[in-house]
């Protein structure tokens, strides 16, 4: 899909690519919400996990829950969300995982986080992808 973010992947959103199989990316968040919160994006275009099939969305929450370990581990959080958005106003039309760490009791959904978020430095792009990398 032409105009879909994820399916035209630019050199930006590679540099933070921590994982790539047949199936997915896994990258860092352009946006975070917290240090730490990674996306599991489909390699090829689903509208969203509904349109999905099984087999995909199987694959990609085995490894969203390989990563949801790894982020935990190493970003020390006391926890996480793991989810995905389906429709809704600003949510990418592209099937996707979130995998959010939460370092503190206070609920965070990232679906409902309506302030402008901080563009994810480069320092940070290169401490997180060594850190986070299989």
């Amino acid at each position: 899909m032409k105009s879909c973010i994820f399916c035209k992947m630019p050199e930006s959103e590679i540099a933070r690519r921590i994982y790539q199989d047949r199936v997915c990316n896994v990258i860092l968040n352009r946006y975070p919400v917290e240090k730490g919160h990674i996306l599991v994006i489909s390699k090829k275009h689903y509208l969203d996990m509904l349109s999905t099939p099984d087999s995909v969305i199987s694959h990609m929450f085995k490894v969203a829950k390989r990563f949801g370990k790894i982020d935990k581990r190493k970003m020390k959080s006391m926890g996480m969300d793991i989810g995905v958005n389906v429709g809704g106003a600003g949510s990418i039309r592209h099937f996707h995982i979130h995998i959010l760490p939460r370092y503190s009791n206070r609920m965070l959904h990232f679906a409902s986080v309506k302030t402008r978020r901080n563009e994810i430095r480069k320092d940070e792009v290169k401490e997180l992808t060594r850190l986070l990398k299989l």
